[in-house]
């Protein structure tokens, strides 16, 4: 139907009056949103030691005079909450003497503890938090309250309560960082929105907690107007954009588990760290499997991750910046504002970039690089040791970085070619041009299935899995009668992933077996990105001890990290449910714990447990001949 278009004049008219009433019909509604700012009391004390306790022994002495014959030492600063007020104890020893003949003459002295509630304000202004004595206490070595002479007090009242008024936190460093850190979560034609939500940043309530001192910056945001309209499937091209982005978070994940590195971790602490690696390596392949890699997963990630480890970056990261504190609470803020974000994060279009990851790695730093952030598939040592898996696997036999290759016949000295694969083919792919030396092409030879020796060659594979158990459970401190369940896990997870092969010949060409997906390979079917820094991706390929030693140590990982420590202790799983458990986690990561329990209860299983448990049984049950049989395939 024809519409007549209203006047001009009339259309202004309902503009301004739309504006005045209706403001969310042109620019969507503002939200005011709480980033908090958790000085916990660790920091606190680590800031003043740095500030103030700056002699050796980290001691500070606010009273010397008379040729030092006078002196006051403060050390072992400790700050807690007390109500409304904060605790601030330290070990004092007081010594009031004069100089006589070149010596100290000692008049009276006095050790114990001091202790004084201060009152927490915040000069909104600057903004700057500064602390100030209400009450005082002196307590003995025995740590019972006591009095001392008033000279000694009044040499306390007139110079240590006002040192230890001194200590303010300066939060201008960490709220330019965060104001340098937020555009970056945000595309690049979206500046001009985000400046003018940081020029409402301004700080909000300030509270005592049992933990922390809290304080929260407000700023206003514009939220966009939701989107309706059914989401359209990425394009390979957007795909391969989100693909790049998750890559550098994870690169920002393993940089930032790195600051672990030496430190005192306890077994429960590495088990979290390596559930959070895992975690968030299979969602990502999941999300790729299923078709549904959004730009909401690198921030999801980040949340989920960050509530995982934000205990032990808080209980380590702040000894590790002890020289340079005021980067551990820009750190600790910029990560806990990028949560907030995140959780609102549609309706603001938030957009993780790399260059946000970049900027947060630096913090980690101390502001000393530029981290690069590289998504490299090389060993890297240090990791494994932070995930509990010790020094790198032995690289030695053959690796190298094709594909496939041509199996030359015995009499001719051909050269080995090379099929690339393009990006979409092969995420993990790096191949080059060149030829595979005769003596590495000779070791995978008898790895090479043949109908006419199959039963030769079945035994060997099964004597190299056999052999990894045995080194696997020695080189962690156990024996197979200990877990006389493991052998037959390990060669039923060989036989599901693979039927016991590492390599596959068609037509003159010979190549490693590798998943649907193209980025699991080899006998034991590792996944290359999943494991990436703890494998060496053409070891994996194309040496069979090598893959088999790898998915065998994976697999007793799952079994002591989680399966034996999370089931319940009062009803253990019995010795088959428990190696169907351990699959299941091999299968789907982590996760697959609890997944694989509930689904055991309703016994609504997946195909996947289901065909695991077939050639579990047949493992039990001596049938190896069965490998080689079509039917028993996966």
């Amino acid at each position: 139907m024809y519409r007549n278009k209203p006047k001009p004049s009339n259309f202004r008219t309902f503009c301004v009056f739309a504006l005045l009433f209706w403001p969310t019909l042109c620019f969507g509604t503002t939200d005011t949103v709480s980033l908090p700012v958790t000085i916990d009391y660790p920091f606190l004390s680590s800031f003043v030691i740095h500030q103030y306790y700056t002699l050796p022994g980290q001691k500070a002495v606010p009273v010397e005079y008379d040729d030092g014959c006078t002196r006051v030492e403060l050390w072992e600063p400790k700050i807690s909450a007390q109500e409304s007020l904060i605790r601030f104890e330290n070990r004092i020893k007081i010594t009031l003497g004069a100089p006589v003949l070149g010596m100290c003459a000692r008049l009276k002295s006095w050790e114990g503890y001091l202790e004084v509630l201060q009152k927490v304000s915040l000069d909104q202004n600057t903004p700057t938090i500064s602390f100030q004595t209400v009450e005082s206490r002196i307590y003995n070595l025995k740590h019972v309250r006591t009095t001392m002479a008033s000279s000694l007090w009044d040499l306390v009242q007139a110079n240590v309560l006002p040192f230890l008024d001194k200590t303010t936190v300066d939060l201008s460093m960490p709220l330019n960082e965060l104001k340098g850190f937020l555009p970056l979560l945000f595309a690049a034609d979206d500046k001009t929105r985000i400046e003018k939500w940081l020029g409402t940043l301004r700080p909000g309530q300030l509270r005592i907690d049992p933990d922390a001192v809290r304080l929260d910056f407000l700023m206003d945001v514009e939220l966009l107007p939701q989107q309706k309209d059914a989401v359209e499937a990425p394009t390979p091209e957007e795909i391969e954009s989100l693909a790049k982005t998750w890559e550098a978070w994870d690169s920002y994940l393993v940089y930032q588990i790195q600051s672990f590195t030496g430190k005192p971790l306890t077994r429960g602490e590495r088990a979290d760290i390596l559930e959070t690696v895992l975690e968030t390596r299979y969602g990502f392949i999941t999300a790729l499997k299923e078709n549904a890699l959004g730009r909401d997963l690198v921030g999801e990630q980040f949340i989920w991750s960050w509530q995982k480890i934000t205990g032990m970056m808080k209980k380590y990261l702040v000894q590790q910046m002890s020289d340079s504190p005021l980067y551990y609470l820009a750190f600790i803020s910029s990560s806990d504002a990028l949560a907030v974000l995140q959780k609102i994060g549609p309706s603001i279009g938030l957009d993780i970039s790399r260059d946000g990851l970049v900027r947060l790695a630096r913090l980690i730093s101390q502001g000393k690089t530029d981290p690069l952030l590289e998504y490299s598939y090389a060993v890297d040592p240090g990791l494994r040791t932070l995930l509990g898996f010790g020094p790198p696997l032995d690289e030695s036999g053959p690796a190298f970085d094709i594909q496939e290759l041509d199996m030359p016949e015995e009499d001719k000295e051909e050269p080995v070619g090379i099929q690339v694969r393009n990006w979409r083919e092969f995420w993990t792919a790096s191949a080059y041009a060149g030829v595979v030396p005769s003596d590495k092409l000779e070791a995978i030879k008898p790895w090479i299935p043949s109908d006419e020796a199959i039963k030769d060659y079945l035994d060997r594979v099964k004597q190299v899995i056999e052999l990894a158990v045995v080194s696997t459970l020695a080189k962690n401190r156990h024996e197979e009668k200990d877990y006389p369940y493991f052998r037959p896990l390990c060669l039923a997870t060989a036989w599901q992933e693979s039927c016991w092969r590492q390599f596959i010949k068609e037509k003159g060409k010979v190549r490693y077996v590798i998943s649907c997906n193209n980025t699991s390979v080899g006998l034991m079917q590792v996944n290359e990105r999943v494991w990436r820094g703890v494998y060496k991706p053409e070891n994996l390929r194309w040496n069979i001890e090598y893959n088999a030693s790898a998915g065998i140590e994976i697999l007793e990982q799952y079994l002591q990290k989680y399966a034996l420590k999370k089931m319940d202790k009062k009803n253990p799983l019995d010795h088959d449910t428990l190696c169907r458990t351990v699959y299941a986690m091999y299968y789907a990561g982590p996760g697959g714990f609890n997944k694989f329990l509930n689904r055991n209860k309703t016994k609504s299983y997946i195909r996947p447990d289901e065909l695991f448990w077939e050639k579990y049984l047949l493992v039990k049950e001596g049938k190896f001949d069965k490998v080689a049989d079509p039917a028993s395939g996966h």
